[in-house]
């Protein structure tokens, strides 16, 4: 079957000449539809996908970072201005609430062990890379921090759905809204969200109060 008119190299590759440019502008029209209005999911490579394997099965915090500096408590990428340690709020119960404790977290989190001697890279706004506080279960927990389901520990993601009654961090895989496709249950990327997060801001004020810093 006839496909054109080509000059074929070495290998059938085919080399496309002028009367071939209708098609390719048909195809790069349907890749890049400049025609449609609706929502591009990313890639995984665009969100930073990391599995839970590559998480070591903890939910991702600057606890287990490579970026974390572990003795001055602040980011190897976002500079020393910004102290960065997890919390407890409130302290104590009350009447109407409970102690949370508080985990950090942003967008360029890489699974590793934290620095021991200090190191900055550079000193990027915390908010172009998303940095937030999050919530864990409970006070004391080993490992806190975020994932898409919430389990091991983590808190869940509201990108991720499951199906049926079964609590998100009791299942294996889901459905992940941003990525318009299955995860499992410990994998993270730099699109979670959570509508009880402490933004980065906030989480200071209260890390200032707690500590006597004005």
């Amino acid at each position: 079957m006839s496909r054109g008119v080509y000059e074929i190299e070495d290998g059938g590759f085919p080399v496309y000449g002028k009367a071939n440019l209708p098609k390719i502008n048909a195809i790069r029209r349907a890749i890049s539809q400049p025609d449609y209005d609706t929502p591009i999911v990313p890639t995984k490579g665009q969100a930073l996908f990391t599995t839970a394997e590559e998480m070591h099965d903890e939910p991702a915090s600057c606890y287990n970072c490579q970026f974390y500096n572990q003795k001055a408590e602040t980011c190897a990428l976002i500079g020393p201005r910004i102290p960065i340690r997890k919390f407890t709020y409130p302290r104590e119960s009350t009447e109407d609430s409970r102690p949370i404790e508080f985990w950090p977290c942003c967008s360029m989190q890489l699974y590793g062990e934290p620095n021991k001697e200090t190191a900055y890279r550079a000193q990027s706004d915390p908010d172009y890379l998303d940095l937030v506080w999050i919530n864990a279960a409970k006070p004391g927990q080993e490992h806190g921090g975020a994932n898409c389901g919430g389990c091991s520990g983590g808190d869940d993601c509201d990108h991720y759905q499951t199906d049926g009654k079964e609590e998100k961090w009791e299942s294996e895989t889901g459905f992940c809204r941003a990525l318009q496709t299955t995860v499992a249950c410990g994998d993270i990327c730099s699109l979670w969200q959570d509508d009880d997060e402490i933004r980065w801001r906030e989480a200071i004020k209260i890390i200032k109060e707690q500590n006597g810093a004005s």
